[in-house]
């Protein structure tokens, strides 16, 4: 299950993949070359910062990812969406739109 926590405008959420850091972070480079909706702005060793584009809702949002290794060999991913705009408080829930978007490609469709 996908929690999304929102306050103001940034959002937040941890879910776990049953993927190897690297695999997981290979998979949503991947899926992020096909979105119209978000590209990636630059990745590092643990991490892809993605960009939503702007649109009625938003001028854009950075999409930050963090892989963590655990013990069993998964990953649990960190998503943090939060507006361009610093003085953004609200954004008609466009950063938990763009947080589903990356759980839908690591993990599959939100039933």
């Amino acid at each position: 299950m996908l929690d999304i926590q929102t306050r103001w405008s940034r959002s937040c959420a941890q879910f776990y993949v049953s993927l190897p850091p690297e695999a997981a972070k290979a998979r949503l480079v991947e899926a992020a070359e096909g979105m119209r909706s978000l590209r990636i702005r630059y990745e590092t060793t643990r991490s892809i910062v993605l960009m939503s584009s702007a649109n009625w809702r938003t001028w854009g949002d950075l999409v930050t990812a963090e892989f963590h290794s655990k013990d069993d060999g998964g990953t649990r991913v960190s998503v943090r969406a939060a507006p361009v705009v610093p003085i953004t408080f609200f954004n008609w829930g466009q950063g938990a739109k763009d947080i589903r978007l990356v759980y839908d490609a690591l993990v599959g469709p939100v039933l």
